[in-house]
C-alpha cells in the first residue's frame, strides 16, 4: 500500500512539474525545433561561371528574434545588396536559337556578353547572348566533340585528328596550334596557371604550356581514356580504361600514386582538399586519399558512372561536404564526403552522359533525350523541365540570367525567363513573416511581459 501511494505522489509531482513550464519557455523549445533553424547549404560555384539565378534561403534570416518591421527591412536591403534575389528558373522559355553547320556537342563557353560553341565539323562561333547575332565564324576543317574549353579571352580546343590550338575571343585568330600524330582528343582540358592538360583517346597525356603551347611533359597510361582530367595543387588525376586512377606531378610527368578499381575508369575524377573522388563501369562511386591513393569509402549503385561529379558546399562554414554524381540506373546521387552515405536520390529519366551544371538555385542537367531539368540541390526535387524538341548533345551552362544548349540538328539554343514581380513583402501590405520568424517574435514579447513584470 506505500509502495502505491509513494508512486502516486511521484506521478502528480511529475505532472505539476510539467504544468509550471511557462508559456515561453515552450515557446522557445518550440522555437529550437522550427524550420527555419535547420542548417541549409548552397550550391557550389565554380569562380569563373556566372549564374543564372540567387535565392534567398532560410539560413540567411537572423538567428536573434525579430519584428515583423525588421524581417521586412532585411528582405529589402538584400534585395538591394545582391545581384538577383529571386528564382530565375523554370518554367523557361525559348529566347533565341542559333543555326550552326552541325551537331553542337562541346558545352557552349559563356563571357559577360557573348557566347561561343563549336559544331562537330570543327566550326567556332562567336554570338551575342543578347540577340543571337553573329559575331564572327572560324572554320578549322576537323572534327570537334567535346574537347572545348574558354580561359581568359582564350578557346582552347583539341580535335580527332590530334590537333591541339587556342583561338582569341576577339576576332577568333590562331593564338597557336600543335599536332601530336596517332592521338584523338575528344574530352576538355584541365588548365593551371601555367600549362593546359589534354588526355586522348589512346591514353596519352600531354602538358602544354597556355602561352605557346610548347610540349612539357607527355605520359602515356596502359589503356585508352575517356575522361576529362582535374588538377589541385601540384597532381593532375584522371581515370582510364585500364581500371586504373592515376595521380600524375604536373611539372614532371611522373605517377605519384595509382589506384586500381574493379571496372573500367568512364567517370571523371574531381578532387577537394584530403579526397579524390570518380565513378567507374563496376556500378561504384569511389572516394580516395589524396596523400596515398588507398581507399576511403565506395558507394554501390545500380549501373556505371560517367560524366563530372559536383560539390556542394556547407552554407554556414563554407565547407564542402556533399557530392553529387548521376548513375546509369537513371538516378541523380547526393551522398556525404564523411562517410559515403546517402543524403537524397532523385530520377533523370534516362542515363546521363554529359556533365552537371549549377548555380545557386538549380542544378541543370540534360540526359540522353531532348530535356533539360533542374533539380533542387537542397532535396533533390526535380522542378522543371524544358523539351527542345530534338536531342540535347552538349552540357547546360548559364549566363546573364539565360541558359544555353547545343542540339544535334546543329541549333543552339538560348532560353530565359522573365523574373516573377516583387513579392507582397516589398508592401506593408500583405506582409505575412514565416512561422519561424514569427514564433521568435513571440518569445522576444514574452519574455519582456516577464520582465516588466
Amino acid at each position: 500500500m506505500k509502495k502505491s501511494f509513494v508512486l502516486v505522489l511521484v506521478v502528480l509531482s511529475l505532472a505539476l512539474g510539467y504544468l509550471s513550464l511557462n508559456a515561453g519557455t515552450a515557446k522557445k523549445l518550440v522555437s529550437m525545433l522550427a524550420p527555419g533553424n535547420v542548417r541549409s547549404s548552397k550550391f557550389y560555384v565554380e569562380q569563373e561561371r556566372s549564374l543564372v539565378a540567387q535565392i534567398l534561403q532560410p539560413s540567411q534570416t537572423q538567428s536573434k528574434p525579430q519584428t515583423v518591421s525588421q524581417t521586412q527591412t532585411q528582405t529589402q536591403t538584400q534585395t538591394q545588396t545582391q545581384t538577383q534575389t529571386y528564382y530565375i528558373g523554370f518554367p523557361m522559355q525559348l529566347k533565341w536559337k542559333f543555326r550552326t553547320s552541325g551537331p553542337i556537342v562541346a558545352q557552349p563557353q559563356v563571357d559577360k556578353t557573348s557566347v561561343y560553341c563549336v559544331s562537330k565539323p570543327g566550326i567556332f562561333y562567336k554570338v551575342n547572348q543578347a540577340d543571337n547575332k553573329q559575331i564572327w565564324r572560324r572554320n578549322i576543317g576537323e572534327t570537334v566533340e567535346e574537347g572545348f574549353l574558354l580561359s581568359n579571352n582564350v578557346l582552347y580546343y583539341g580535335t580527332q585528328k590530334g590537333r591541339i590550338g587556342t583561338l582569341d575571343t576577339a576576332k577568333g585568330r590562331d593564338v597557336w596550334t600543335q599536332n601530336i600524330e596517332g592521338e584523338s582528343f575528344l574530352t576538355q582540358p584541365a588548365l593551371d596557371e601555367q600549362n593546359v592538360y589534354w588526355v586522348s583517346q589512346q591514353g596519352t597525356i600531354a602538358a602544354m604550356k597556355r602561352s605557346d603551347g610548347k610540349l612539357v611533359w607527355k605520359f602515356k597510361a596502359q589503356g585508352n581514356c575517356s575522361t576529362t582530367p582535374s588538377v589541385m595543387g601540384k597532381t593532375l588525376y584522371l581515370g582510364c580504361d585500364d581500371k586504373t586512377l592515376y595521380a600524375i606531378s604536373t611539372d614532371a610527368g611522373f605517377v605519384r600514386w595509382k589506384f586500381s578499381a574493379d571496372g573500367e575508369i568512364k567517370g571523371s575524377p574531381i578532387a577537394t582538399k584530403g579526397f579524390v573522388f570518380f565513378g567507374a563501369e563496376d556500378t561504384y562511386f569511389y572516394s580516395i586519399s589524396q596523400q596515398n591513393g588507398s581507399l576511403v569509402w565506395k558507394f554501390k549503385t545500380g549501373g556505371a558512372i560517367r560524366g563530372v561529379p559536383m560539390f556542394y558546399v556547407d552554407q554556414d562554414d563554407q565547407e564542402i561536404k556533399e557530392i553529387l554524381f548521376a548513375s546509369f540506373d537513371n538516378f541523380l546521387y547526393n551522398v556525404r564526403i564523411k562517410n559515403g552515405s546517402r543524403k537524397w536520390l532523385s530520377s533523370t529519366n534516362t542515363r546521363v552522359y554529359n556533365r552537371m551544371h549549377f548555380d545557386r538555385a538549380l542544378i541543370f542537367l540534360a540526359p540522353f533525350g531532348s530535356s533539360v531539368y533542374g533539380f533542387d540541390p537542397h532535396t533533390g526535387e526535380r522542378v522543371g523541365e524544358f523539351n527542345a524538341q530534338n536531342r540535347i548533345r552538349s552540357s547546360p551552362v548559364t549566363a546573364n540570367e539565360r541558359l544555353f544548349i547545343g542540339l544535334n540538328n546543329g541549333n543552339l539554343l538560348c532560353l530565359t525567363r522573365t523574373p516573377p514581380p516583387p513579392p507582397e513583402s516589398e508592401s506593408t501590405e500583405g506582409l505575412t513573416p514565416s512561422p519561424a520568424t514569427q514564433t521568435t517574435t513571440d518569445v522576444e514579447d514574452e519574455e519582456e511581459e516577464q520582465t516588466q513584470t
